[in-house]
């Protein structure tokens, strides 16, 4: 049997950095193709969001939809100025309890809109009507809430209670008009 021997020439650096080249091309295309998948993982995660939080809008304004109805026709909320001793609100209770459900569910969905969570655009081309509708027929209510809270009745005096929702029906109402 012969023996084997095997010939190390020098090193020639110039071949090396060529195959250093090929090998980075080749992990360069790899982080590519992966910051692509990614970019497409992560816009279909937000279309994701967006629906689910868009079904959980559609199940809110679904379990008040009878009580939109109610205060569509409820007439008007009270008699007499605020704050005075002949204010008397006009509201059964079964209505009063309808605007306290309504006035709290849309102030939920108000935040996540303009919050950005969801939409505005998406958000007021399903709903802003009838959240423009419904802050008409509930401006006397909350503006009554905020006054027995001790608040400011309107957002340019600082008012807090309901405030995403008096916005957002602002925004709407600028929408249409």
């Amino acid at each position: 049997m012969e023996s084997v021997q095997v010939a190390l020439n020098p090193l020639d650096w110039s071949g090396v950095s060529a195959i250093t080249s090929i090998l980075m091309l080749f992990i360069n295309f790899f982080l590519l193709v992966s910051v692509i998948f990614a970019y497409r993982t992560i816009k279909e995660e937000v279309k994701n969001r967006d629906s689910t939080l868009l079904l959980w809008a559609m199940d809110e304004m679904s379990k008040i939809k009878s009580d939109l109805s109610l205060l569509r026709d409820a007439g008007d909320y009270a008699n007499g100025e605020l704050g005075s001793e002949e204010h008397e609100v006009a509201w059964s209770k079964e209505t009063v309890d309808a605007a306290y459900r309504v006035s709290i569910a849309m102030q939920r969905l108000s935040y996540m809109a303009m919050s950005g969570l969801i939409s505005r655009e998406h958000f007021s081309k399903m709903w802003g009507p009838a959240f423009a509708k419904a802050w008409d027929s509930l401006e006397p209510y909350i503006h009554h809430k905020r006054f027995l809270n001790g608040e400011p009745l309107t957002l340019a005096e600082g008012a807090y209670s309901r405030n995403d929702f008096e916005k957002y029906a602002l925004y709407c109402k600028d929408l249409n008009t």
